[in-house]
């Protein structure tokens, strides 16, 4: 795992092991930020399922140039996947919520 990664990992588990704050503000953050990353790990799963149904078709005896000519299609998953990890990064890199945080009637 990079270290950028890593860093953004351990943010993440960091702010998730956090107790359910008592503060509405904080609380309707925190509901946010666990059900988006369950949202962005099942994406995830999906979009390495989605890949490796591509790959599986591809033939065992193709070299890796061959491979790498392959017009292989992109995965819908993937975009998921990166949305997800996007509105997730600016938290943990900027404290940057979601604005529906801010003025969705809390």
């Amino acid at each position: 795992m990079t270290e950028p990664r890593k860093h953004f990992i351990d943010s993440l588990c960091g702010l998730l092991a956090a107790d359910e704050p008592a503060d509405d503000y904080k609380n309707v953050r925190w509901l946010w930020l666990r059900l988006t990353t369950m949202e962005w790990l099942n994406a995830q799963r999906r979009a390495e399922a989605a890949w490796r149904r591509i790959i599986d078709q591809i033939p065992d005896d193709l070299s890796e140039e061959e491979i790498d000519e392959l017009d292989l299609p992109d995965i819908p998953e993937r975009d998921e996947e990166d949305a997800l990890w996007q509105q997730l990064d600016d938290v943990v890199q900027k404290d940057l919520w979601p604005r529906e945080l801010y003025w969705g009637g809390i």
